[in-house]
């Protein structure tokens, strides 16, 4: 039905993962053992299409810059497709080489298998379906559709058409999963995670080429935090390719260029809704796919120096200083690309470190030594409004024909007092947009003690806009006045510094009395008031105006 979630047909990403756990252990190592099989098998494929290309020398060079690239080795590591999707597209383009060199029926199955490595690429994620643009320029050709040609459509389209019949049977739409993708969607649309078009050109080109400088240990570098220097130089190496490409007439050496700008395009325009014209979400991983073609551009500008030194070496007698700057050159380019590895690295794990402090905080400071109780927690990914917390961030879909035994259930909590004999993590967070997914959670959708904790539940800690509570066994839910609560949560808010609560709780009207500065600084002054003066404000200054059927504040500050 409608209500799961689209990625778990993600079939090439997740079926390799669930073979491997039937024979091995499930750890984190077994899951990730997939995506960093492929991590390295990218590395071989860029090689062979490099030495088919270009050379042995220029395969060697590209298969050493991928391998060391740093964002494809932050990644090799994780169960997520953008790791996955770049070996299936360097499958299908070497696939699509050999059955370049080959005829008859090798040809045919070579053409195949190019075919199938896209169908597999778009089963990790269901947009790559655009890489069939690839094969445009060869389509034109009488000769190759004679050899064979054809066959790419087939080994891309059967396979689709048989998944989508299964589909078709079981829910009634034969487009099921795009349909099922875009309703996940469109909420993203809504709420504004997916910027607006408008707000959304180039950045792609943004993160390939970084307009501010990066601060590494204190210092300031042009620096992309994913990528360290790796497209500036990159680039340039791509346009060199195809310049030596129109002079020298090898017209297959435009392959990689024509590699990369593909998939850079669609990364900056392309759509993914299917109803109309949406750009999707720029995130810096999603450059993956662009770094084989990168690589092989590396390859052949290193393979060329390296070629140049050589043949100065047999021209001269003996060994000279002429050498020098060919080798020097290769070594800045070997030295530059492991800063960048280096500085990558270094960066992202500061990066991760300060993620999972909060999560090491809530279950090693404040969880561990516990009683062993229900734990729920606000929001994340999850649209229901409490929902049980089982490991730091851990999201799980629920699917009501194959139901977990291990993980408990992801339960709505429709009665308070269900809460009772439990722990409650309030991360404020998801309620500033200040959390991985940027995504901003409205108070609204949430019942009134989240807004102001019960005086019945314990505090066991707050820190990094987190707080944990403890609900007393037996303990039912009195729902306070609305005035109560108005006011209670907006005091709750000062002392636990959560600005949009506060927010939440004053009228409209009280905050367009203020022009942005002043709001802000109105709120502040809250926080710096005395204790005297701040019991002055909520019992001799506190007004009470409805609004959309909810009571808010309004602080009177006319008296002196």
């Amino acid at each position: 039905d409608m209500s799961i979630d689209f990625r778990m047909l993600r079939l090439s990403l997740l079926i390799p993962v669930s073979i491997l756990y039937s024979f091995l252990p499930p750890t984190e190592f077994t899951a990730v053992l997939y995506p960093m099989s492929l991590s390295f098998g990218t590395v071989l494929l860029v090689y062979l299409i490099g030495k088919k290309l270009y050379g042995p020398l220029a395969g060697v060079f590209a298969a050493y810059i991928i391998a060391t690239f740093p964002s494809d080795i932050l990644y090799g590591t994780m169960l997520l497709p953008d790791i996955v999707v770049p070996f299936y597209l360097a499958l299908a383009v070497l696939a699509f080489l050999n059955a370049e060199s080959s005829s008859g029926k090798k040809a045919h199955i070579w053409y195949v298998l190019s075919g199938f490595s896209v169908f597999l690429a778009f089963t990790a994620r269901e947009n790559s379906y655009y890489f069939a643009l690839f094969y445009v320029p060869f389509i034109f050709d009488k000769e190759r559709w004679q050899r064979g040609l054809y066959m790419i459509g087939l080994g891309f389209v059967l396979p689709v058409l048989v998944i989508y019949t299964v589909y078709f049977f079981k829910s009634g739409d034969f487009l099921y999963n795009l349909h099922l993708a875009q309703k996940y969607r469109d909420p993203l649309i809504e709420s504004g995670y997916i910027p607006k078009n408008a707000d959304n050109w180039y950045r792609q080109f943004y993160y390939m080429f970084p307009f501010f400088f990066r601060k590494i240990a204190g210092k300031k570098f042009f620096f992309s935090e994913m990528y360290g220097l790796a497209f500036y130089l990159g680039v340039p190496c791509l346009l060199y390719t195809a310049f030596k490409s129109i002079k020298k007439h090898k017209w297959h050496f435009l392959l990689a260029p024509w590699w990369f700008i593909i998939c850079y395009l669609f990364l900056e325009f392309g759509s993914i809704s299917f109803g109309n014209y949406q750009m999707m979400k720029k995130l810096p991983r999603f450059m993956l796919i662009l770094t084989p073609a990168l690589a092989l551009g590396f390859g052949v500008v290193l393979s060329d120096i390296f070629g140049a030194v050589r043949k100065k070496i047999k021209k001269a007698r003996k060994l000279t200083f002429g050498i020098i700057p060919g080798a020097v050159l290769i070594g800045i380019f070997i030295i530059l690309q492991m800063f960048s590895l280096f500085g990558v690295i270094v960066t992202r794990k500061w990066s991760l470190e300060a993620n999972m402090e909060k999560f090491k905080w809530s279950y090693y400071e404040v969880l561990k030594n516990k009683t062993l109780k229900p734990v729920y927690i606000t929001g994340g990914w999850w649209l229901n409004k409490l929902s049980f917390f089982f490991l730091p961030d851990l999201r799980y879909a629920d699917v009501s024909w194959d139901r977990s035994d291990i993980l408990r259930d992801l339960q709505q909590v429709k009665d308070p007092s269900e809460l009772a004999g439990s722990y409650i993590i309030l991360d404020r967070n998801h309620f500033d947009g200040n959390n991985d997914l940027r995504i901003r959670h409205s108070y609204d959708s949430f019942d009134n003690y989240i807004q102001l904790p019960p005086p019945e539940w314990k505090l066991l800690g707050n820190s990094y806009g987190v707080e944990i509570f403890e609900v007393p066994d037996g303990w039912k839910y009195s729902e306070p006045d609305a005035r109560e609560v108005a006011l209670g949560a907006f005091r709750h808010a000062i002392e636990v510094d959560d600005l949009m609560l506060a927010f939440h709780n004053l009228h409209p009207d009280f905050i367009t009395s203020f022009t942005r500065n002043q709001f802000w600084n109105f709120i502040t002054s809250m926080r710096d008031l005395s204790s005297d003066q701040r019991k002055e404000m909520y019992e001799k200054r506190v007004r009470y105006k409805e609004s959309k059927g909810k009571w808010k504040i309004l602080f009177d500050l006319t008296k002196p």
